[in-house]
């Protein structure tokens, strides 16, 4: 496929993936499968199956990824700017917006912006909550919680450093996070035979 046609499929798919992977997964399959045929459904699966498990979006990772079956290196480089483009541009109009907006009603919006912006954060904190109820399940887990959360907040230490040294702890001492689930375990099936 020519790369100015392989950008503009990309283009077209990144105007209209608004909803996340699932989304973007069938426009691709929708324009890429079925209307231009330059792709099969399973080097979609494949492109899925080889990114899942990568850190950040799988989203833009699937599109680079097929962008490179596509056109190679300059493929994936111009799939992945494509897709990208019309969400940059459109938060990019947002925040001009936005800026206009709270300047022009500065007095009026502040509060409600407040207001906003209290509810995100308790928003996040309830779900940061929710995460946290069925992970943290020992007094060792909890300390390092309580650390981790201590070091990003007060100390401002990057996150992937916190997450690093707390895989570490995980290695060196799995005795100390894992006793409350196996008791949990035993508890729900005393008699030590599997649940089916």
């Amino acid at each position: 496929m020519r790369l100015p046609k392989l950008s503009w499929h990309f283009i077209k798919i990144g105007s209209a993936a608004f909803g996340g992977l699932g989304v973007t997964l069938s426009l691709i399959e929708r324009y890429l499968v079925k209307d231009q045929g330059v792709l099969t459904a399973r080097e979609v699966t494949e492109s899925l199956t080889y990114t899942k498990f990568l850190p950040g979006s799988t989203g833009v990772q699937v599109v680079g990824y097929l962008g490179y079956r596509l056109g190679g290196w300059p493929g994936a480089a111009l799939a992945t700017g494509a897709y990208l483009l019309p969400a940059f541009l459109f938060m990019l109009v947002l925040s001009i917006l936005y800026g206009e907006v709270t300047g022009l009603l500065a007095d009026s919006a502040t509060p409600a912006l407040r207001d906003l912006t209290a509810a995100v954060a308790g928003i996040l904190v309830a779900t940061i909550y929710r995460l946290a109820k069925p992970a943290i399940t020992t007094l060792t887990g909890g300390a390092v919680a309580v650390a981790a959360c201590a070091l990003g907040v007060v100390h401002g230490v990057n996150p992937a450093w916190i997450v690093l040294a707390a895989g570490v702890l995980g290695i060196l001492m799995p005795k100390s996070f894992a006793q409350k689930q196996r008791a949990t375990a035993q508890e729900t099936n005393p008699s030590g035979q599997e649940i089916k």
